[in-house]
């Protein structure tokens, strides 16, 4: 463990995926204090009454804001953007931490680009989070540093199957999509594979399972997928452990879900990009997923098919839950974190 005793107080602005969350109380257990302040949740619409709630929910938020960060001698920040109005909070030497939308997109975009992009340069000690926005990023910052997403690792698990997937019938096996249904996660390419998957496996051989969320959600129901409600983490997670195998996001890099695939030792089938999973990071080496850089974007399903075929005979079935643990467990971000923001001299 890397040593946290000068890093005692700390305000994380931000909790992109429970980042900020799993890191503060993995800092916790070792003795320090960081505090964590979600971004205020602005209201919908453009009426009076929403806007003048848009303003007061603003106001308390940076009231927030000021009272912490009058109690610590640092700030760690989960958004570039967030620099445009709690900047003042942020001081000389801060901690900036890219989830994605900011770096990947907005830098993009003209009233956004310059104030991300000088804000990435200012920062003392540059991390992001998946190895996509790599290339977003190190023209700006050479020195950025890659945090593999965290995720809590479960204990058994005590949330019922919700009553959709057991209305399918108990005990029947299923494989299960865990990503939403849309262009950002792989589009027409998983609408093919679950049309192909329906005519490779009888359906009293395992039943094709996702969830209603998407807007491809429709063409995913009408190729073959039987859709149930999204739910809460305790009751996702049990519906992951009950599976016979995932098929994960299309887009060749693990995400937040696919990543609760592995900790539940469930079988896990997905393309992985081979510029992004290259070894230059121990969690980029190997990920124990069927298919993986062998696959790499696949333009047509029946590789990852035959993935599918493989996991669901039994055959390739085998631990990845350590993997997790030794990558992506919170200990190992904070360890990641912790050794930043020494290296930089922070």
């Amino acid at each position: 463990m890397t040593e946290i005793s000068n890093y005692s107080r700390m305000l994380h602005l931000g909790d992109p995926a429970s980042t900020a969350t799993l890191l503060s109380r993995a800092a916790q257990q070792r003795g320090a204090r960081w505090d964590v302040l979600p971004f205020a949740a602005a209201p919908g619409g453009g009426a009076v009454p929403a806007l003048l709630r848009k303003a007061a929910r603003g106001l308390l938020w940076e009231g927030s804001l000021l009272r912490r960060r009058a109690a610590v001698p640092r700030v760690h920040v989960h958004n570039a953007l967030a620099r445009r109005h709690a900047g003042w909070a942020f001081g000389r030497r801060f901690a900036l931490h890219l989830h994605g939308t900011d770096i990947r997109t907005r830098q993009y975009e003209p009233e956004h680009g310059e104030l991300i992009r000088r804000t990435v340069r200012d920062a003392q000690v540059v991390f992001y989070s998946t190895p996509d926005l790599r290339r977003h990023v190190q023209d700006l910052r050479e020195d950025a540093r890659l945090v593999p997403v965290p995720v809590p690792l479960p204990g058994p698990s005590t949330a019922p199957l919700p009553p959709a997937l057991r209305e399918i019938g108990e005990g029947r096996p299923y494989v299960f999509f865990p990503s939403r249904w849309e262009a950002a996660k792989g589009g027409e390419l998983q609408i093919e594979l679950v049309r192909s998957l329906r005519e490779a496996i009888a359906p009293s051989e395992a039943v094709l399972v996702g969830l209603d969320w998407g807007g491809r959600a429709g063409d995913a129901s009408r190729a073959g997928a039987t859709l149930i409600p999204t739910m809460p983490h305790a009751a996702f997670r049990s519906v992951i452990s009950g599976a016979s195998a995932c098929v994960g996001q299309l887009t060749g890099v693990l995400g937040a879900s696919e990543l609760d695939v592995l900790a539940a030792d469930v079988p896990l089938i997905m393309p992985l990009r081979t510029d992004w999973y290259d070894g230059s990071h121990p969690s980029l080496d190997s990920p124990p997923v069927l298919g993986g850089t062998a696959l790499d974007l696949p333009d047509a399903p029946e590789p990852i098919v035959r993935c599918v075929l493989g996991a669901l005979s039994g055959d390739t079935r085998s631990p990845t839950r350590d993997w997790v643990r030794s990558h992506h467990s919170p200990d190992a971000a904070l360890d990641e974190v912790l050794r930043g923001y020494r290296e930089s001299g922070w």
